[in-house]
């Protein structure tokens, strides 16, 4: 393959492997080495109901988001299971049933946390703001508080109450832009920390991203373009052929494979073509900190 001068900045997503009870059944991880940023992701599936690891109440020093996807891309809301996750060191007990993100800013304890009854599969993604993992044990032999009421709760903000997603529809991006993937899309920041991201289903191609689709942008933060298989019998499967513009130069990059395409800030990207795919996917925006020009 020909050297190109920003195929440093498309990564392969690192392969799936199964971390045993309590865990991912099929899972990766992406760390500070991955990325080149202090910056932690895993996401996987689960196979089977039960208590998650870690099994105590803890608390860590940096900002993290939990996110829980159903993976039925023309019901993006529908999780498919029940999830209980304990928060703060009273051990309020949150149930989430369809899809949510839980944003946990560094010194506020959380977990454990269990699933549930389970009707279908579906992807837990744990986004940290940190080049290390880890987290104090607190509350350690405290039983679990009862369940948090439907508002007015201590961390009703910071678990909310469900994603809600707006529907890919033709000129969704504007004036500019007429084509539709058919899919729905949903935006959250963070609460108490900056955090922003966004997730969408990919339905149908050809499509194009952005307002101008065929004009490179800049942002003054740094970004990460996730390109995600969503079947959970198989989440190294990427069903879609795209193709993305950087710098600008306009340098071309397929994806044909589970990716990651790091876009520091003030890089030129776009065009982003989904060119033809076999069945859906999910596309996702990471922005770790947020909107500003404060991140690195």
């Amino acid at each position: 393959m020909a050297k190109t001068k920003f195929g440093h900045l498309i990564k392969d997503i690192p392969p799936f492997k199964d971390y045993g009870h309590g865990s991912f059944r099929q899972g990766t991880e992406m760390d500070a080495g991955f990325f080149g940023y202090n910056l932690n992701v895993k996401y996987g599936t689960f196979y089977n109901s039960g208590p998650l690891k870690p099994f105590e109440t803890q608390v860590c020093n940096y900002d993290q988001v939990m996110l829980w996807m159903g993976t039925d891309t023309y019901d993006l809301g529908y999780l498919g299971a029940e999830i209980e996750c304990c928060m703060g060191e009273d051990k309020e007990k949150y149930r989430i049933t369809n899809s949510t993100a839980v944003r946990i800013p560094k010194g506020v304890a959380h977990g454990p946390a269990r699933i549930g009854p389970m009707d279908d599969r579906f992807i837990m993604m744990t986004v940290a703001m940190t080049a290390k993992l880890g987290g104090k044990v607190v509350a350690k032999g405290k039983p679990e508080g009862g369940y948090a009421a439907w508002r007015g709760t201590k961390y009703d903000r910071e678990v909310g109450h469900g994603l809600s997603f707006t529907r890919n529809t033709p000129w969704h991006y504007g004036p500019n832009n007429p084509d539709t993937h058919d899919g729905a899309i949903t935006e959250l920041d963070g609460i108490g920390f900056d955090y922003n991201m966004s997730y969408e289903s990919v339905n149908m191609a050809p499509y194009r991203f952005a307002p101008q689709p065929e004009v490179p942008h800049v942002h003054p933060y740094t970004e990460f373009l996730v390109f995600m298989g969503c079947d959970c019998d198989d989440l190294s499967d990427f069903p879609a052929e795209c193709e993305l513009c950087m710098g600008k130069e306009m340098e071309p990059h397929r994806i044909t494979r589970p990716t990651i395409a790091i876009q520091p800030k003030g890089h030129p990207h776009i065009p982003l073509r989904v060119l033809k795919q076999d069945s859906p996917w999910i596309f996702m925006v990471l922005r770790p900190w947020g909107h500003g020009a404060g991140g690195p």
